[in-house]
C-alpha cells in the first residue's frame, strides 16, 4: 500500500471518528422515598432519605434542582432547607450524587375532632396519620381545630400542619378535590404475583409510584385526591418500564391524559390495558 493511500484512508478514519455522536449519559429513573433530613459537612450539603424503610445519605450536587407542588398545581423551585421531614420525594440520583428532589403533595382544610396516638380524626371520619411537623404540631391539639395539612398524595399520612381557631379559607384558590376512583382491566396473561401500578406526571413518572389495590377479574383499583378541573397524564406499569402498557400489536401508546371534573366531588375512570410490553398478546 503506498504512502499516499495510507494517508488518505487514515485522514478518512478520523474524521469519520470525529463526526460520531457520543452516546448521551442516560437519564436515571427517581427514587420514590421520604424525605428524612439535611446536614452539611465540609462545606456540601447532604440528604438523607428513606426507601423501604431503610435511610440512604447523599451529597447535593452544586446545581440540584429541589421543587415541590400540590396535586393540580405548579411547580415551584424551593431551597433544600424547606423541605420537610416526612414528605414524600422521589430523589434524582446520577454518579452517587443527588442532582433533583421533586416533593409532591396534596393540600386539605379541614378540622379534627379527635388526635390520638398519632392520628387526626376529621368529621367525616378520613383518618391522616402525623408524621414530622404535623406530629409535632398536633400535641395537645385541642378538638375541633380547624388545621391545613399537606398529605402524601397517594396515602393519608400528613407531614405537615397549620392549626388555626378559625376555618381555612380553601387553599387553593376556590378550587375543589375531586377523589378520582381509577379501575384498569388487565390482561389474563398478567402475572398474578405482580402488582399494578400508575406512572404519572406529578410523580416525576416513577414506574412504580402509585401502588393499585387488587379486584376480582383480571381488575385493579386506585383512589386520587385530586384538583377539580386538573389535568393527570398517567400509564400502567408492572413496578418497571420494560413492563408498562402497549397496544396490542405491542407498540408503545401516548400517555394517557385524565381530565378531573371541575365540580367533584367524586369521579370514576375505566381502562384497560391491551398488552404488556414484556409479554406477548
Amino acid at each position: 500500500m503506498s504512502a499516499v493511500l495510507l494517508a488518505l484512508l487514515m485522514s478518512a478514519a478520523a474524521a469519520i471518528a470525529q463526526s460520531v455522536v457520543p452516546t448521551p449519559t442516560p437519564v436515571p429513573e427517581g427514587i420514590h422515598a421520604t424525605f428524612v433530613g439535611l446536614a452539611v459537612r465540609g462545606g456540601a450539603t447532604f440528604v438523607t432519605y428513606a426507601t423501604d424503610g431503610t435511610e440512604h445519605t447523599a451529597a447535593l450536587t452544586a446545581d440540584a434542582v429541589i421543587r415541590e407542588r400540590p396535586t393540580g398545581g405548579q411547580w415551584q423551585n424551593i431551597a433544600p432547607t424547606d423541605l420537610r421531614a416526612g414528605a414524600p420525594v422521589v430523589v434524582f440520583v446520577q454518579a452517587s450524587s443527588v442532582r433533583q428532589i421533586d416533593a409532591p403533595y396534596v393540600q386539605v382544610a379541614t378540622r379534627f375532632v379527635l388526635v390520638k396516638n398519632g392520628f387526626g380524626v376529621t368529621p367525616s371520619g378520613k383518618i391522616y396519620k402525623l408524621v414530622g411537623r404535623a406530629a409535632a404540631a398536633s400535641v395537645s391539639l385541642p378538638e375541633g381545630t380547624y388545621v391545613l395539612l399537606r398529605v402524601d398524595p397517594h396515602a393519608d399520612v400528613a407531614f405537615d400542619l397549620v392549626a388555626s381557631r378559625t376555618a381555612f379559607a380553601n387553599p387553593e384558590g376556590g378550587l375543589v378535590h375531586v377523589t378520582v376512583t381509577i379501575e384498569v382491566l388487565v390482561p389474563v396473561n398478567t402475572p398474578p404475583a405482580d402488582v399494578i401500578y400508575m406512572a404519572t406526571d406529578a410523580l416525576s413518572w416513577t414506574p412504580n409510584a402509585i401502588r393499585m389495590s387488587p379486584l376480582p377479574g383480571n381488575r385493579w383499583s386506585a383512589s386520587l385526591s385530586l384538583t377539580g378541573g386538573s389535568t393527570l397524564k398517567y400509564k400502567y406499569t408492572r413496578g418497571t418500564w420494560s413492563s408498562d402498557e402497549r397496544d396490542a400489536a405491542g407498540n408503545e401508546i401516548p400517555n394517557r391524559t385524565l381530565s378531573v371534573n371541575a365540580a367533584g366531588p367524586v369521579q370514576t375512570i375505566t381502562d384497560t390495558v391491551a398488552r404488556w410490553a414484556d409479554r406477548s398478546s
